[in-house]
């Protein structure tokens, strides 16, 4: 600004700041979103043009991977786990219902530990573009650990003991040493 030329800075409006999200990751990652949901025998044109009009993906679960889906707090706590543990920790969503662990297609077909639920084929999942990473949400989901490369799902051997471990630290007030 200028004393010849008083213009009122701009403010960047939302769309302005999804489509610089947008830019940024396909930048270095450009196949990654598409390489991703091709895994699970989505539609790749659909799932882009979703993003490309900030709305979320549905992709179907139980071909490419199957969703562990925990209670916020304990989901959370989870991911913490994961980390202490040092396990590879696959792609992990929040939403508004609490968290999503994607893990191997049958894997988790035994996990009977309370709050959790299992995902599996016929069902479908709404993700955000993989850039959408917490704290950045669309439409109240985000990314904990986006989707980069599905050969390193989460184990749901160690993801059910990391989840045990939530549930004994949030109700006894626990956690791992960082």
């Amino acid at each position: 600004m200028t004393p010849e030329n008083p213009q009122k800075p701009r403010r960047t409006t939302d769309e302005h700041v999804r489509r610089a999200r947008l830019s940024d990751a396909s930048t270095h990652e450009v196949f990654l979103p598409v390489s991703w949901v091709r895994v699970c025998q989505a539609g790749v044109r659909d799932a882009l043009t979703a993003w490309e009009d900030g709305r979320l993906a549905e992709l179907p679960v139980g071909v490419g991977w199957d969703v562990v889906r925990l209670p916020r707090t304990e989901g959370w706590e989870t991911v913490r786990q994961l980390r202490c543990m040092r396990a590879v920790l696959g792609p992990v969503l929040h939403a508004r219902y609490g968290v999503d662990v994607l893990v191997p297609t049958g894997s988790a077909a035994v996990f009977d530990l309370p709050g959790a639920a299992v995902l599996g084929a016929g069902e479908t999942v709404e993700v955000p573009h993989p850039s959408v990473i917490a704290p950045h949400t669309c439409h109240a989901r985000s990314w904990i650990v986006p989707p980069r490369d599905l050969r390193g799902l989460t184990d749901s051997a160690d993801l059910y003991g990391a989840y045990a471990a939530a549930l004994a630290s949030v109700r006894g007030g626990r956690r791992c040493p960082r």
